[in-house]
């Protein structure tokens, strides 16, 4: 008995998925409302770039919970043409 209160019940896996998931869309709103200002104040591009990364880095550890079988897997080669650039 005392082994099932130590694991988590699937409910507050089912919470902290959900809380993961809003975040991340938080995030990616307020990015998408700030990159057309980027051109006009581009003071903002260092905290833009640092949000991208935390965002790309959360939504990773996201997939690897997910999905732990293909976060073993080797990421694909992307081509520097292929890469977004933001310089």
């Amino acid at each position: 008995m005392k082994a099932a209160r130590l694991t988590p019940s699937r409910d507050e896996f089912e919470s902290a998925l959900l809380t993961e998931l809003q975040e991340l869309r938080r995030t990616e709103k307020a990015l998408q409302k700030m990159y057309p200002r980027l051109k006009s104040m581009p003071q903002l591009r260092p905290h833009f770039l640092e949000q991208l990364a935390d965002m790309q880095q959360r939504a990773y550890r996201l997939d690897a919970v997910l999905n732990p079988v293909g976060a073993l897997q080797p990421a694909p080669l992307v081509p520097s043409a292929a890469r977004p650039s933001f310089a």
